[in-house]
């Protein structure tokens, strides 16, 4: 609420250091429109003097063009008394130009000024595209001249250099606004200009010239009968200050570009200056509120932070603290969060307890069912015992093999981690294994058992394993008999997981094709094998070729789901 109440008096003072800001700019802007005045007057007293000059020469070159060498001195006693001008010269009608005050004679006939000039004889000021005199910008002035018969006899021309000296003696000089501020010493460039908007003069090359001119103002929008003067960003995105002053009215203009970060330096100091107390007021009334709310509040919000973390961490209750008294409000949430963590450590509890007596039982109903089924397997070993038929024989010895696998199993199941997962590689290998030694001449058997390490949920291990077990019975009922000339009796399994989980059962069996006696099938174990692979979500692929029998089964390891209302 302080930082808000002095918000207002701070708002004033920056408003009243902005407008003092953009009063010395305006200042600074007048004062470097001066130097740019002076520049033009100086331009203006050269261009008068040169236009005075050719108005005397106009009445003298008709008698003086007769005689070259009397010409060519005139014209060079000309450039000497004024220091201003540096080519005088006289331009006759053909374009020959032997009259000069340099001594040089110049064919200009061809150039496109000259013939303009020469259309529409008019005294005017043009740029240096006439006659160059070295590398330095000229402003050509030029006054037609008229013979006796009011004929046009020729063009009299006197070059002035671009305003460099002038230039360089207006950015060396400094004005004072009226804050009493020194400004200049930050001139670019002087740019003289006609109302055409051609650029006549400037010290820089075109490309330089073109990237300190004005963004988003035409340069010709400045010129008018007023000097003026703007500040603007240039093409290159600096700050420029622009100021255009008329030499000739609605004929020809200066423009002077100004660094507009180096002309306004010190009113942008004053500016910051006098803006820095009121934020450093603001801040410091700041910085006390919020000391008041990290005592008051944050503090006590950032321990009961800790105790929150540390309690979802590792479960532990926080100490009780009796030194430290926060406000009311926030006694209420602790005392709310230390009920809530006593409730949470209560149930949680309760829950263990609960998780492990169900454990505890499932594991013991595994074991009980594992020993009933080895009691029925005995009660079948008795009653093959009894049975007097082969047949009859054979088909108890089946089931109980079966019941020996599913005993397994269970026995698996109660002996398994508290994951819940069954490792199927050593279900598949042990039932594999037991069902090899059990069957009769199991001993020729030779078994190659590759697999990978598996782990599944009970509802896809005990299907995928009484598979396992249906699949080796029946490849070694069609085995080719013990002691066969020539025939290998030979079992290959192979179990493999990729890394999305997808599973791979496949079993390989030598075959014999030769008339044999034996038992009848009635292809039970056909069809719980696919009954297991319905229920793993698979299905049985078989082939059979060169005496080796393959079958194949594809399934899709998933996570185990609770049945409808179970929790």
């Amino acid at each position: 609420m302080l930082s808000v109440a002095l918000l207002p008096i701070g708002l004033l003072d920056v408003l009243q250091a902005q407008n003092v800001a953009e009063t010395a700019r305006d200042n600074a802007e007048l004062a470097l429109l001066a130097l740019t005045e002076q520049a033009a007057v100086q331009e203006r007293l050269a261009i008068g003097q040169a236009f005075g000059t050719e108005a005397v020469l106009a009445l003298l070159l008709p008698e003086l063009a007769e005689e070259p060498d009397r010409c060519r001195q005139f014209m060079q006693s000309i450039v000497t008394a004024n220091d201003r001008f540096t080519f005088a010269g006289f331009v006759e009608a053909d374009g020959d130009v032997d009259c000069t005050s340099d001594g040089k004679t110049r064919d200009i006939g061809s150039n496109p000024e000259v013939e303009r000039l020469f259309a529409n004889p008019v005294n005017t000021v043009t740029s240096s595209e006439i006659v160059r005199i070295g590398e330095t910008p000229i402003l050509n002035v030029v006054t037609p001249v008229f013979a006796p018969d009011e004929t046009l006899f020729g063009l009299v021309l006197i070059a002035i250099p671009h305003a460099s000296r002038t230039q360089e003696e207006v950015g060396a000089q400094e004005q004072i606004d009226g804050s009493g501020t020194r400004v200049g010493g930050a001139l670019i460039d002087l740019v003289t200009f006609n109302a055409s908007g051609s650029i006549l003069t400037a010290s820089r090359s075109p490309e330089e010239l073109e990237m300190i001119l004005p963004a988003q103002t035409s340069f010709l929008d400045l010129a008018g009968t007023r000097p003026t003067a703007k500040s603007a960003l240039d093409r290159a995105g600096n700050s420029r200050i622009y100021t255009v002053a008329p030499i000739q009215q609605q004929r020809l203009y200066v423009m002077g570009i100004w660094d507009g970060e180096a002309s306004l330096a010190r009113q942008d100091s004053h500016a910051l200056a006098s803006s820095v107390l009121p934020a450093l007021m603001w801040l410091v009334s700041l910085g006390v509120a919020l000391f008041a709310v990290h005592t008051l509040v944050l503090r006590h919000l950032t321990r009961l932070g800790r105790q929150m973390a540390l309690f979802a961490a590792a479960r532990r209750l926080p100490p009780e603290t009796a030194s430290e008294t926060p406000p009311t409000e926030i006694q209420r949430i602790q005392r709310a969060f230390l009920d809530m963590t006593d409730a949470l450590v209560r149930d949680e509890a309760s829950l263990e307890n609960a998780v492990r007596e169900k454990s505890v039982l499932v594991k013991e109903i595994h074991h009980r069912v594992k020993n009933n089924l080895q009691l029925i397997s005995s009660i079948i070993s008795l009653q093959i015992r009894s049975v007097e038929g082969s047949e009859a024989k054979h088909a108890l010895r089946q089931t109980q093999d079966r019941v020996l696998s599913m005993a397994t199993i269970h026995r698996d199941l109660y002996q398994t981690s508290e994951t819940g997962l069954v490792d199927v590689t050593h279900l598949v290998h042990e039932v594999v294994t037991k069902s090899i030694e059990t069957a009769p001449d199991g001993e020729s058997i030779t078994l190659d058992l590759e697999t990978d390490d598996i782990r599944l949920f009970p509802d896809q291990a005990v299907p995928m394993s009484l598979l396992a077990s249906e699949a080796v019975i029946n490849a070694i009922k069609h085995m080719p008999p013990p002691r066969t000339g020539g025939l290998q009796r030979r079992i290959e399994v192979e179990l493999r997981e990729d890394t999305e989980r997808n599973c791979l059962f496949s079993i390989s069996n030598s075959t014999f094709r030769e008339e044999a006696p034996r038992p009848q099938s009635k292809g039970m174990g056909r069809k719980l094998m696919r009954a297991f692979a319905t229920q793993l979500g698979a299905k049985i692929e078989t082939q059979e070729r060169d005496g080796i029998y393959r079958l194949t089964v594809e399934f899709k390891a998933s996570e185990f789901s609770p049945a409808p209302g179970t929790f």
